[in-house]
């Protein structure tokens, strides 16, 4: 006897589960069916399913610097070193002493790498300087023809992500680390009227002067 109860017990358990999962099952059909007779269609964002024209997976596009312009400048001198230009603007505002009434700054953001790649070199950018046309015409006491001021050197990572708080490695006392790219705006007081046509970036100070064409300059956004 006590064997019997034993067995019929679990299956007198397996019978109410089964009545209580119909009644379960029951239940949900009629909700779906009163959803459907009402009009009231599950929303995309109550499905989990992503609106139409959007992709759920889709990612901010990541920021880029500007492609270099070709040709490289080689410098030489006690550090020698690569630079190409990467922009070229035309700006009132810059960081320090702004531009003299009647003057402005052309701004060019520059890429910096020592060469060979796997030495340090003190931070440049008093050896170069910015010629254009009308410069010879404009000199005075404001345009002297020389790159007149520079921001920070910074890696790629620094220039697109770290905004105005970077620090950077200072442009005049600074030391380049080897085998690490820097970028920076390094800009020349010119005349507000002067002719940039073909304008050239140079090196300074030596007889047989290297230079790279400037290419496209634009207005800077504020």
């Amino acid at each position: 006897m006590r064997d019997g109860r034993r067995i019929r017990a679990p299956r007198l358990w397996a019978c109410a589960a089964v009545v209580v999962m119909t009644a379960l099952s029951a239940c949900g059909n009629g909700d779906t069916a009163d959803t459907a007779e009402a009009g009231g269609d599950e929303s995309p964002a109550a499905s989990g399913t992503p609106s139409p024209g959007k992709n759920a997976t889709a990612q901010p596009e990541p920021k880029k610097m500007p492609s270099a312009r070709e040709p490289v400048l080689h410098v030489d001198g006690k550090y020698t070193y690569t630079v190409q230009i990467l922009k070229a603007e035309t700006a009132v505002n810059v960081p320090g002493t702004p531009p003299p009434a009647g003057t402005m700054a052309l701004t060019l953001l520059l890429r910096v790498e020592a060469e060979p790649r796997n030495r340090s070199i003190h931070a440049p950018y008093a050896a170069l300087a910015i010629d254009y046309p009308s410069l010879k015409d404009e000199l005075n006491s404001h345009i002297g023809g020389v790159l007149d001021g520079a921001t920070p050197y910074m890696t790629e990572d620094q220039m697109l992500y770290s905004g105005e708080g970077a620090k950077g490695i200072d442009s005049v006392f600074g030391t380049l680390q080897p085998n690490t790219v820097y970028y920076h705006w390094a800009w020349q007081i010119v005349s507000e009227k002067a002719n940039l046509e073909g304008a050239t970036l140079c090196e300074r100070g030596i007889s047989d002067v290297s230079c790279i064409p400037v290419g496209d300059i634009t207005a800077a956004e504020y």
